[in-house]
């Protein structure tokens, strides 16, 4: 398995745990702690990951979670992570939905918006046409219910008054209403799919 930004390791500590060979890239960007196991077992990379050599990794698994949004050209991470995948490979990317219902209803107060290194936003079409553009076959895109969970009550309480430098879910009150309302957000995406806040991009390499 290998994680696109793998951040403090711990979705590599739960593959390695249950008898994966783990690896991953990551620029440091957030500066965390990376779990010791995760250090010591896995083969790991401190760079962007178009900087991973070249047939360096034949992945099973690639994933990258809220990975996308990030980084200056998409096209080419598409395809560097394509290339990552070993001859039967599958590719598993989440990031947040361009398309869905918080961004036309809240517009700038939309919480994913309060993070600046978020470059750009993916509809479900154009992240499909992303992956397929690069090679990749059996793509499939849908929307997560259950990610991103404070996604509407932070973007309300944004909308309400401007939060202050540390963003909308740095009060306890409002993670705490987040909690509470939980019930009623999963209610509410199960049945209108498009107040759903994250895509979800699965696909493979074409076998050869």
């Amino acid at each position: 398995m290998f994680e696109i930004g793998y951040g403090s390791g711990a979705l590599l500590r739960r593959f390695h745990d249950d008898g994966a060979a783990i690896s991953g890239v990551d620029p440091d960007q957030l500066a965390v702690d990376v779990d010791p196991v995760v250090t010591q077992h896995g083969r790991l990379w401190n760079c962007a990951v178009e900087e991973v050599p070249d047939g360096a990794v034949g992945a099973d698994l690639v994933v990258g979670v809220h990975v996308i949004e990030h980084v200056a050209d998409p096209v080419v991470t598409m395809r560097k992570a394509a290339s990552l995948l070993s001859r039967t490979g599958g590719l598993v990317l989440l990031t947040p939905a361009g398309d869905s219902w918080g961004l036309s209803t809240f517009g700038s107060a939309w919480w994913m918006l309060e993070d600046p290194t978020h470059v750009r936003f993916f509809t479900q079409e154009s992240l499909r046409r992303l992956a397929r553009d690069a090679g990749l076959v059996d793509v499939r895109v849908d929307r997560l219910v259950l990610d991103s969970i404070s996604v509407d009550l932070a973007s309300a309480v944004r909308a309400w008054r401007p939060p202050g430098p540390a963003g909308a879910l740095a009060s306890g009150a409002v993670r705490g209403a987040a909690l509470l309302t939980a019930p009623v957000v999963g209610g509410m995406r199960l049945v209108a799919p498009r107040t759903r806040p994250t895509l979800r991009l699965t696909a493979r390499r074409p076998p050869r």
